[in-house]
């Protein structure tokens, strides 16, 4: 073979031909498009997943807040023109209303006079971050007054609600009921005896989650 069909590999000032140095740009190019497409993989996962840990988290908050408040929900045997306390539930679509007292007030300043009770009420309203569904809306206040629609703190409990739907025992009527009225004959100046709870959110990702429990109220 002739000298100008040979190539000097030993030959330091020896470069790459043309073919090779397109092939290892091909190369490089496959490797990056691969790594790129399994890095790009691997965070949508990362990012779906913890959307739909954020939605659950949030689902379950609301769902613990819910449970402990209503199983404490009480009427007082000494009530005054000032001081009044009611347990109204309203059947609403998507998401159902009540206004209660309970014994689930948390102290969270030492000196400050607050007895353990407090007003309550749950409701939805347009969701607050301008998403698809609603924002359940929860409302306390540490004044038992005779508004217990009214004052107090109001804050978002859960957002992306699709649906809530509350339900309440009547073990006089052996039957579950979509309200309850403490003012009226059939439930006059009582609470429910359980309660059941079924919370249904869904992000605008098209991510839902669904909780439901059951519960008896504290004696």
């Amino acid at each position: 073979m002739s000298a100008l069909g040979q190539r000097n590999y030993s030959d330091p000032e020896a470069g790459l031909t043309l073919i090779e140095l397109t092939l290892s740009i091909s190369i490089i190019a496959v490797i990056t498009v691969i790594s790129y497409s399994v890095l790009h993989g691997s965070a949508a996962v990362a990012a779906e997943a913890e959307a739909r840990a954020d939605l659950d988290k949030m689902g379950r908050n609301a769902m613990r807040i819910m449970t402990r408040e209503l199983s404490q929900a009480f009427i007082s045997q000494n009530q005054t023109e000032y001081f009044k306390t009611v347990f109204k539930a309203e059947d609403r679509d998507p998401a159902d209303e009540v206004y209660f007292v309970a014994t689930a007030h948390e102290k969270r300043y030492a000196n400050r006079k607050e007895s353990n009770f407090a007003e309550y009420g749950y409701f939805s309203e347009s969701d607050w971050n301008e998403g698809n569904f609603r924002t359940l809306v929860h409302r306390e206040s540490t004044i038992v007054d005779d508004q217990p629609e009214r004052g107090g703190r109001v804050l978002a409990m859960a957002h992306n609600m699709r649906s809530l739907n509350l339900r309440y025992y009547d073990k006089n009527k052996e039957e579950w009921l979509d309200e309850w009225d403490s003012e009226s004959s059939d439930q006059m100046n009582r609470v429910p005896d359980a309660f059941e709870i079924r919370l249904e959110l869904e992000d605008d990702g098209g991510r839902a989650t669904s909780l439901f429990t059951r519960i008896r109220a504290t004696p």
